[in-house]
């Protein structure tokens, strides 16, 4: 996947001599993060043939911090602790990644330490790495990427370089969209909440067509009344469910903000409610028949 073009713009106002030793990249998940992340920690490693390493994880001089090493330093500590919780990036951790970095370098001239998902750090952890940054072993890195906005210690963001990727709105997103799409016109089918990286996503892989499908069932579905036809189409597309559930409640909202629906706007205010609290309340339903809800979630669309 190419870089975004935003992503672009960053890298070329970096300047990799005169990096810091740290650097904190934060924005929405799924706005080119990782793209400019994968940049400088191949630029700091820019030993010949090394790429493969990065690209596998097995770098002699990389330290990767991301939910799959998370899983595998669990397996290793504590599998009950796994079963447990896996979302939180234990002190434990933080210490093996900071060993790793006193290690002088064995194939590069550099270190990197990548910590991926810095939201999930724990507040032990933050003080451990915290002792890091402000005395760096030299020739070493730190790269800290969170999908939350100062989230970490502010102390930590006094040690750092910091880059921050904006929000993309819906506007900006269909903008640069219209070069992806087949037809301009499809940029109508985007919802808000998709991020840049999933409509790349879906455009490759030659999905984004079932999206087109599930707008077009549910503006007949809107304008014309709820029918039988219409329902069955949108439960047999092949999108998961919660991504269904969230363009629906996307589309409600778009409709309700047009002041062009069909439907009164306190009926559709209500039935917009109604969405979201199903929603927020999904994790406590346990087995959920997913058609026998969608269908029911459906059928209560206002006319």
């Amino acid at each position: 996947m190419k870089n975004f073009p935003w992503v672009d713009q960053k890298i070329s106002s970096i300047d990799i001599d005169s990096l810091s030793h740290a650097l904190i990249i934060e924005g929405q998940e799924g706005v080119g993060k990782n793209q400019i992340c994968q940049y400088l920690i191949n630029q700091l490693l820019v030993e010949s043939n090394s790429s493969n390493l990065i690209k596998n994880n097995v770098h002699p001089d990389l330290f990767c911090i991301n939910n799959e090493t998370l899983i595998s330093f669990f397996e290793r500590k504590d599998k009950e602790k796994l079963k447990r919780k896996t979302k939180k990036i234990p002190v434990e951790f933080i210490r093996e990644a900071i060993d790793f970095v006193m290690l002088k370098p064995g194939l590069s001239k550099k270190k990197v330490l990548f910590i991926d998902n810095a939201e999930q750090l724990t507040i032990s952890s933050q003080n451990t790495l915290l002792k890091t940054l402000e005395e760096p072993p030299q020739n070493t890195y730190i790269i800290i990427k969170s999908n939350r906005f100062k989230c970490l210690n502010q102390t930590i963001y006094s040690r750092c370089q910091q880059i921050h990727f904006n929000n993309i709105s819906q506007n900006e997103l269909q903008s640069w969209a219209e070069g992806l799409l087949r037809d301009k016109s499809d940029k109508s089918v985007i919802p808000s909440y998709m991020t840049p990286k999933k409509l790349s996503e879906l455009i490759e892989n030659e999905t984004f067509d079932d999206f087109k499908k599930l707008n077009k069932y549910l503006e007949n579905l809107f304008s014309n009344g709820v029918d039988g036809n219409n329902i069955n189409n949108v439960i047999d597309l092949n999108i998961e469910f919660n991504e269904k559930l969230d363009y629906i409640i996307d589309f409600a909202l778009t409709q309700s903000k047009s002041g062009k629906s069909n439907v009164h706007p306190v009926r559709l205010s209500d039935y917009i409610e109604d969405l979201s609290n199903f929603r927020e309340n999904l994790f406590e339903i346990n087995a959920l028949n997913q058609r026998y809800a969608l269908n029911h979630l459906l059928l209560k669309i206002p006319s």
